[in-house]
């Protein structure tokens, strides 16, 4: 079999990031299956603990991140700049016997500020995850990437910063960066159900629900909102807009129902005037509803229509 044949499934992952990066239609959960099949392998390629086949992988790694720069997230190479570092890095914590075969990750070694991988890892990449516009503004894939360098990170022992004792006062947590937090939340969650971790009145993560940290971090970015809601450690809330709609939507379904059984109501109304007086009244309240949801919504539609008209004139 000829080498490149062997290592396939990395071949496969970045020629959809070639097509990803010359525009082609790109779908989040088909190249979370490519990068878990590379992972799959690599694992395999540790069973088989022969050096000429974890050689193999250093050079297809290479010559892939050859290809394209991607010295920055920036600049359409985020999903290139994200894959080829954690790959890197988590190529020698995967097989350690691939120490003495490290060029794919002096490559990227070269491209980074710090030559700790921790450091880069809590201060470089984990804060490039969460910059607005990378990914596709995808957070399903800041998501996945964030479990991936906490799997790595737990695999390799690195210290969690929510394990210090240094951080388990209030003050101390509030001091530590949003990214880092995360990062050290979700590598615990790994370890521990969060549910445990939330009742447990020691653990950081229930001083963080009870002093509303959580909610605070949320408010602060929908970024983080998201993230803290797939961790379990915030419930997610509709807009007002769309928690108006569901009520609307309800309510005509209540009036439909009434239409669509009109026997029923006569039945009803037939039995006493109390019940026609409570009907007509109920009906003429959720008329009144719906009429005042449907002004406010359209009013609420104007507003931001002319926020984003307001906000295109100062861009000109």
């Amino acid at each position: 079999m000829e080498e490149s044949d062997r290592h396939k499934a990395i071949q496969i992952l970045f020629r959809y990031i070639d097509d990803y990066e010359g525009g082609s239609k790109f779908e989040g959960e088909e190249f979370i299956n490519y990068f878990e099949n590379v992972l799959a392998h690599l694992k395999l390629v540790r069973d088989q603990n022969s050096l000429d086949i974890i050689k193999g992988v250093d050079d297809t790694l290479v010559t892939q991140f050859d290809k394209v720069p991607f010295t920055s997230p920036t600049g359409g190479t985020d999903i290139r700049y994200f894959t080829a570092h954690i790959l890197a890095t988590f190529f020698p914590v995967l097989i350690p016997m691939s120490a003495q075969f490290q060029e794919a990750y002096r490559f990227c070694l070269k491209l980074r500020h710090t030559r700790s991988d921790l450091d880069f890892m809590e201060s470089e990449l984990v804060p490039n995850l969460f910059l607005k516009d990378v990914l596709r503004r995808s957070n399903e894939l800041r998501y996945y990437f964030l479990s991936k360098v906490s799997e790595m990170q737990n695999l390799n022992n690195d210290p969690v910063i929510l394990d210090d004792p240094y951080y388990q006062s209030l003050d101390k947590l509030r001091e530590v960066a949003p990214s880092k937090l995360l990062l050290s939340l979700r590598r615990r969650q790994l370890k521990s159900d969060y549910k445990e971790l939330l009742q447990d009145k020691n653990s950081a993560e229930y001083k963080l629900s009870e002093y509303n940290v959580f909610s605070r971090l949320a408010d602060s970015s929908l970024v983080y909102q998201d993230i803290l809601h797939k961790m379990g450690y915030i419930r997610a809330e509709l807009p007002i807009a769309d928690r108006l709609k569901r009520i609307l939507i309800n309510l005509i379904q209540f009036i439909t129902g009434i239409v669509k059984a009109p026997r029923y109501m006569f039945f009803i109304f037939g039995k006493s005037r109390g019940n026609y007086i409570y009907f007509t009244l109920t009906l003429l309240i959720i008329v009144i509803i719906l009429v005042s949801i449907f002004q406010w919504l359209g009013s609420y539609n104007e507003k931001k229509l002319k926020n984003f008209e307001q906000k295109i004139e100062s861009l000109r």
